[in-house]
Order: C-alpha cells, then sequence, then structure tokens
C-alpha cells in the first residue's frame, strides 16, 4: 500500500483543485481525514480500510470502496469524509492498477497467484528479476523503494506538517479513532525530519516517473468523480 508520503502528496495533489475556494480549516480536515484510516494497523484494518472478507488472504488487500460508501456516500460534503475516501480510493488504484504493471507472485511451481499463502516469489516488472517474497518485501527491495523516494516526494508535491492536523473537535467516521492521530504524525514528522534524497536514482521495484504518473492519474480520475 502507500506510505503516508504517497498519501501526501495524493491529498496536495487533489486540494490544488478542490481546494481553491476552501478556508484552512477545511483544507486542514481533509488532510486529516485523509491519514485517518491508517491509524489502525494489522487486522484492525479490516475495518478502517473497508476489506471484504473474500480478500483477506490475498497478497494485497484492496479496499471494497462500495462499502465504504454504502454508509458515508450521503456524508461526503465533511472534508475528512471526503479525505478519507481519498486515501481509500488510492490504495483501491494502487492494488488493483499499480500493482499489476509493478509485481506478479508465482508459487513454486511457476503459477501466478493472489494469495499469499501460495505466493513464495516475485518478478519485478521493470526488469524482469525473479526474487522471493520475502525478499521482495524488505528493505533491500519494496519497502526500501519507499525510503529512498520519500524526499522526492516531499519536495516533488511540497508536502509540510505545519498544522496540526490532530485537532478534530468529532471524528464522522465510526472505525476509527481520531486521537491516535498523534500516532500517525509522529511517524510522518519522523519519516520527513530523516529522509534524503540519496539512493532515490537506486530503487529497485518502482519508477519515479510512472509512480507520479500513477498519483497524478488517480487525482485527476478522483476529482472527475467526486
Amino acid at each position: 500500500m502507500p506510505g503516508y508520503i504517497m498519501h501526501m502528496a495524493e491529498a496536495n495533489l487533489i486540494l490544488n483543485e478542490i481546494g481553491k475556494d476552501k478556508d484552512e480549516q477545511w483544507k486542514r480536515l481533509f488532510i486529516a481525514g485523509n491519514l485517518l484510516p491508517d491509524t489502525k494497523k494489522k487486522q484492525e484494518k479490516v475495518t478502517s480500510h473497508f476489506w471484504a472478507p473474500d480478500t483477506l488472504g490475498d497478497m494485497a488487500i484492496a479496499p471494497d470502496l462500495e462499502l465504504f460508501l454504502n454508509k458515508y456516500r450521503g456524508m461526503l460534503h465533511d472534508p475528512i469524509v471526503l479525505g478519507y475516501y481519498a486515501h481509500l480510493y488510492l490504495d483501491e488504484r494502487f492494488v488493483n492498477i499499480y500493482w499489476k504493471d509493478m509485481v506478479s507472485f508465482y508459487d513454486d511451481l511457476g503459477n501466478i497467484q493472489k494469495k499469499k499463502k501460495d505466493i513464495t516469489r516475485a518478478e519485478i516488472k521493470k526488469n524482469g528479476q525473479i526474487v522471493s517474497r520475502d525478499q521482495f518485501f524488505s528493505g533491500e527491495y519494496y519497502y526500501g523503494d519507499y525510503s529512498k523516494l520519500n524526499r522526492y516526494f516531499v519536495d516533488k508535491y511540497s508536502i509540510e506538517l505545519g498544522k496540526n492536523y490532530a485537532d478534530i473537535a468529532e471524528c464522522p467516521i465510526d472505525e476509527v479513532d481520531e486521537r491516535d492521530l498523534h500516532q500517525v504524525l509522529d511517524e510522518l514528522k519522523w519519516i520527513m525530519n530523516h529522509c534524503d534524497r540519496y539512493g532515490e536514482d537506486d530503487i529497485k521495484v518502482f519508477s519515479k516517473r510512472r509512480l507520479c504518473d500513477f498519483l497524478e492519474n488517480t487525482a485527476e480520475d478522483f476529482i472527475k468523480l467526486i
């Protein structure tokens, strides 16, 4: 899934268009809503990310946007709810669109697999390299690329933490607790204070250009959708 920095980049791209006539309070609440799904970890993401039960064994799980909209469609005028939807929308597109261009997963017999229990290896699409599943999800490859690209996205999409995003009087989303935002913001602050642009051209899984195109196209599609 996209990390905090990518979600902040996406939120800024969306706000550049829909936020032109909004005040700072509205924009702040939109950002807060965009971060709220990631206040829940591991198994709790089943509810915060609106995962469908039949997808829980998948290697990558996409939010079921209809599950969210069935409950909150009538509240999308609220910036927190709209920001939350933007987060889920990016996650859904990332799994169902971007992943297919980035990686394929196989079992020991070379069959393409979707379920985590069946997967033993991964093919990196940008160069055809085959690595083990655990090696792919490591600091050497997938997660390492995130770290190497954080500063690039911070600079490119003007990400900053100068506002108190955790200052929410009442959260309209039942699946999360706004008080947990402090932890996400602390982690995000640490990332931004410790990332640099060293190694950004040595990424092994992602392509900077294609990833930026994906983020920008996703933001455009979300704006058209709402």
